[in-house]
């Protein structure tokens, strides 16, 4: 049963959040334009700021070597910019001095750019490339920048390197500087690329999904505006702090994904209260109370898992967590504000299906019976099912033993691109080994320079000369202060091939040993060791980074669900994704198998992408799981019962997840695609984690498991309970103000209240009230309904149609109830705002509520009969005296024999506030409760009473209407176990063919009876459509 207490407090605030949206719409929409320009403006103005480094480790050698360099050794420092000439098989000696010549006056051209000799590179000759190295002043504010006025004066386009005028000599700018502006370049395109793949799949799937453009263009449109906020964002961070050019791509992928699908569940929520009847303002707080706290929890649960990057502690990662926690919390805030403000102006809009995309004709429903049915397959073979799963999930999991990490940005542009041409021209004409040498820092106290420290040089360097793959190996050279002294080994290989990294660690271990006592500090440092620094540290913490994900996983689950052994199960599940992840790229990268896909085949994974995806999987995943559980619980709230619980919450929430995960998916694949290497297996890992995740996991393993463990599913500790914070996902209760009572309008004054249905009702109410202390309070938009004079005869003689209101004329009540916010005129005809029978349109048709009871023929021995109008307290007093019978049935219902079903009330009366003329104010059931009630009644008793009244009951409404509101009540009762049975399909069967056990057999009743009948057939007729 819904608890009512101060646990509440979460919803209750999204409640106020969304009702202040709601009002406030015009501000929302005020202020995301005021976010939105600027970021475009900064977008559009495509910072320079953005770096293809960033992959220091603090603390390691080749980072304490790489600061001694830029501070104590200026003229020897790593160049970080180069122009290279290399010419044709056809040019002359004249082409490429004229080439080198131009190279060196577009570099002097460029203010804080000057050439840095280099004394062991040949004369330019037309046989071989040549390279001028490059030196730019310590106050210029970034390389990327200058890089891409080089570029540009250079004549580079896109991936095609520059040339001089007669097209003899290829012209290139390398460089780490160059790499980060090729890099940034490269992205752009492929988030371009990308996207004109990825938005029409979006599009389509949401016209699938919601079968109209307009509620299709709103996940959409706020799609974008995260990916412009945060893009804008990262550009402005990128002015104060180191940010990856690969933060682009993340958050692309990452705001539009999230932003759809946060903004999808809350959407498909909204359609799902409307079709319950709810006013379009009650649906969009109610998904916002539901949906929309899912979305809050399940978005911080992605944020805290992504700030695991940051043990791993570099700048690369750091900036590219920062990305996606940046895309995350946008797209949360978008999604529950905007979406909000969005359905409160284009609400109805968005809850229409168009008449072109609704291409079935059954109407829309809550619960799929295609899921009823898998999940009832899956929870009768739970071994089977779970085994199964977990084969399949293992399976893709097993390449991943065999993954070997590397760093290469250069690898992550094409053979044919420019920037590796120039890099390949640049080894011709150096040596491979040329533009990344080993550099090694011997440091002392003071006097580096000091005789007596020559002997350990000489040492260090003739043991440097005997490592694998060097070539050749520089003298000393001090630095300014004379602490250090660093000598260079050229090596024989790429800097980025794994033979230099065994070079690096052979000097690391053998150099300290030449040393000997001398008291020398020795550091190896270069590209080469930066490189295996920054995979070392991703390999020695990426453990870390697991527990504390799993951790934070664990505790929002454990806060979210209420359940020790769900949440385990979820992070468990979760390590399985993952791991299937893993080996989808370890098969299509590292063995090659996605060649003929358009996938480079790479000796090994990029170090980034493990923490990355593992870090986003967790996240991800946690959006299904929270919301897939949050259904099982709430239906678990209602009902008791687990297998109603897990069928209930797979059917209704399977196609909101299976829709998000497409969209998802779709953004992963177009990405891995469209990008670079790191982008392309961040993207393919993310699609399969997801599309496993939201398949295998949520729809088998999940019913399966929870089958088989049925008893833990809920359990808590004690202590545990206590401690944890409440969340309640259940739908929230209508919005009541105690202030707005049902009060019997002046008009009635005709008629008098019968004293002793005075009396009666001041007694019904009290015990009532002591039957049910927990009632709740909820509007009766219709509370005077079936207080005219009843009987359709009447209502034609007035020439009145099916949809007026049969209540005028004399002694008739104009109604005028408090409902919510507005106070609802209701008069004696149709006005703009209203429909034809004067009720406002939402509240038409069958969203009507039962409110009244009618008698007919004397049936109804409970209430006056008919002939003369019906006063409110009359009426009020039959619903009063429905109620405690069902009460005090329900008590007897406890402690009887064991082969009837006992049926539980799973949740609290619903009733509403009235004022009696004495001034009294009282609790009175609904309409809609009172018909619950009798329909509990006849599945109690099986008296014929209850059916003639309930037949009363029908009179009054249409046996539509009736089924509506007799259609939930799985949510109002439940049946024990081991007789678990759904009140409402028992109901159809027993209104379907009535047989009560005290009928009797008198002619004058067997009219009446056949009459009755009809009217309980009617209205299972009735359910069994709404049910469809």
């Amino acid at each position: 049963m819904r608890e009512i207490s101060g646990s509440d407090d979460i919803q209750q605030f999204m409640l106020r959040l969304s009702r202040s949206l709601r009002r406030y719409r015009w501000l929302v929409f005020a202020g995301w334009l005021l976010a939105l320009v600027p970021a475009v403006y900064l977008v559009m103005s495509e910072s320079g700021n953005l770096t293809g480094g960033g992959f220091e480790v603090a603390g390691s050698q080749s980072l304490l070597v790489h600061d001694q360099l830029q501070e104590q050794y200026h003229d020897l420092g790593a160049s970080s910019l180069a122009l290279v000439a290399a010419p044709r098989p056809d040019a002359t000696y004249q082409d490429i001095n004229d080439a080198v010549a131009q190279l060196r006056q577009i570099a002097g051209d460029v203010p804080g750019v000057t050439e840095k000799p280099n004394p062991a590179q040949r004369p330019p000759q037309p046989d071989r490339p040549y390279v001028v190295t490059l030196r730019l002043d310590p106050t210029l504010s970034g390389t990327s920048d200058v890089a891409k006025q080089l570029r540009k004066t250079v004549g580079i386009n896109g991936d095609q390197s520059g040339q001089t005028e007669n097209g003899r000599v290829r012209l290139y700018v390398i460089g780490q500087g160059a790499l980060s502006a090729a890099a940034a370049a490269n992205t752009k395109h492929d988030i371009a690329k990308a996207e004109s793949w990825n938005l029409p799949i979006i599009l389509v799937v949401l016209l699938a999904v919601f079968g109209s453009l307009a509620a299709a263009a709103i996940p959409l449109a706020l799609g974008v505006c995260t990916v412009a906020v945060t893009m804008g964002l990262v550009y402005l961070l990128s002015s104060f702090t180191t940010m990856s050019v690969f933060v682009t791509s993340t958050v692309s992928m990452f705001g539009i994904a999230l932003a759809v699908d946060y903004s999808l569940f809350i959407l498909m929520r909204f359609r799902e209260e409307l079709r319950t009847g709810r006013e379009p303002r009650e649906a969009v707080d109610a998904a916002m109370a539901t949906s929309g706290l899912a979305v809050v929890l399940s978005g911080m649960t992605v944020v805290a898992s992504l700030t695991g990057i940051y043990l791993i502690n570099t700048p690369a990662l750091k900036s590219m967590a920062t990305g996606a926690i940046l895309a995350v919390a946008v797209a949360m805030l978008t999604s529950t504000t905007l979406t909000p403000a969005v359905l409160a102006t284009f609400g109805r809009s968005a809850a229409k299906r168009s008449a072109l995309l609704h291409w079935s004709r059954r109407p829309e429903s809550t619960q799929s019976r295609f899921w009823n049915r898998w999940v009832g397959f899956v929870m009768r073979r739970p071994w089977i099912t779970a085994v199964a799963a977990s084969t399949v999930l293992l399976i893709m999991a097993v390449p991943a033993a065999s993954m070997v990490l590397g760093n290469s940005l250069l690898r992550q542009f094409d053979s044919s691109h420019e920037i590796r041409a120039g890099v390949a021209a640049a080894s011709q004409a150096l040596g491979p080994g040329a533009q990344g040498p080993i550099q090694v820092l011997v440091s002392y106290p003071t006097g580096a320079s000091a005789p007596e420290h020559t002997h350990t040089l000489a040492a260090i360097r003739q043991r440097m000369t005997q490592a694998p793959n060097v070539i050749s190996v520089t003298p000393p050279a001090f630095a300014d202060d004379n602490t250090s002294a660093l000598m260079t080994a050229v090596l024989s290989v790429d800097p980025e091939d794994m033979g230099a990294r065994q070079t690096v660690d052979w000097m690391r271990s053998q150099l300290p040993k030449a040393a000997g006592d001398a008291g020398a500090r020795i550091d190896v440092g270069g590209s080469t060791a930066l490189i295996k620094d920054f995979d070392d540290r991703v390999s020695a913490t990426e453990p870390l980074v697991l527990v504390f994900v799993a951790l934070i996983a664990f505790v929002m689950l454990l806060i979210s669900i209420h359940s020790v052994f769900l949440a385990l199960k979820g992070v468990l599940m979760t390590l399985l994704s993952v791991a299937a992840a893993y080996g989808s790229l370890v098969v299509i990268f590292q063995w090659g198998w996605g060649q003929d896909l358009g996938f480079a085949h790479i000796s090994s994974i990029d170090s980034t992408v493990p923490p990355l995806v593992l870090a986003m999987t967790f996240g991800l995943s946690m959006d299904y799981e929270i919301f897939l559980l949050a259904r099982i619980r709430e239906r678990f709230l209602h009902t008791g019962n687990t297998r109603d619980a897990v069928a209930y919450g797979v059917s209704t929430s399977a196609r909101t997840i299976t829709s998000a995960a497409l969209i998802m998916i779709a953004v992963f694949v177009g990405f891995a695609f469209a990008g670079m290497p790191l982008v392309a297996e961040i993207g393919v890992a993310c699609a399969v984690a997801i599309a496993v995740d939201a398949t295998v996991v949520r729809l088998v393993l999940v019913p399966a498991l929870m089958a088989m463990f049925a008893q833990w599913n809920w359990w808590l500790p004690r202590w545990m309970a206590r401690i944890l914070p409440s969340v309640d996902f259940d739908r929230p209760l209508p919005e009541v103000d105690l202030a707005d009572v049902v009060v019997i309008p002046d008009d009635i004054s005709a008629l008098t209240a019968p004293s002793a249905d005075l009396r009666m009702v001041l007694k019904s109410a009290a015990k009532l009230k002591h039957l049910a202390p927990d009632a709740i309070c909820v509007a009766d938009p219709l509370a005077f309904t079936g207080c005219g004079r009843s009987g359709k005869a009447t209502d034609d003689s007035r020439g009145l149609g099916p949809g007026d209101i049969p209540h005028l004329g004399p002694g008739d009540i104009p109604h005028q109830v408090n409902i919510t916010d507005d106070v609802v005129g209701i008069g004696t005809g149709p006005s703009p705002k209203n429909g034809a029978d004067g009720l406002p349109r939402a509240q038409s048709g069958a969203k009507k509520l039962v409110d009244g009871l009618t008698s007919r023929n004397g049936i109804a021995r409970a209430i006056v009969g008919g002939g003369r109008p019906i006063h409110p307290v009359t009426l009020w007093r039959g619903r009063l005296s429905v109620a405690i019978d069902a009460l005090e049935t329900q008590g007897v219902a406890k402690r009887g024999t064991a082969d009837q079903p006992k049926y539980e009330r799973r949740s609290p009366v619903e009733t509403t506030h009235v004022q009696l003329p004495t001034g009294d104010r009282l609790q009175v059931p609904t309409g809609a409760e009172t018909l619950r009630l009798k329909g509990y009644l006849i599945m109690s008793r099986n008296s014929s009473r209850d059916f003639a009244e309930f037949a009363d009951m029908v009179d009054t409404v249409e046996p539509e209407t009736a089924a509506v509101v007799l259609a939930g009540m799985d949510r109002y009762y439940g049946c024990r176990a081991p007789r678990q049975q759904w009140i409402a399909s028992q109901l159809v069967r027993r209104l379907a063919d009535p047989h009560p056990a005290d009928l009797t057999g008198a002619p004058e009743f067997q009219e009446d009876w056949e009459e009755v009948r009809q009217r309980c057939l009617s209205v299972a007729v009735a359910m069994l459509e709404e049910a469809r």
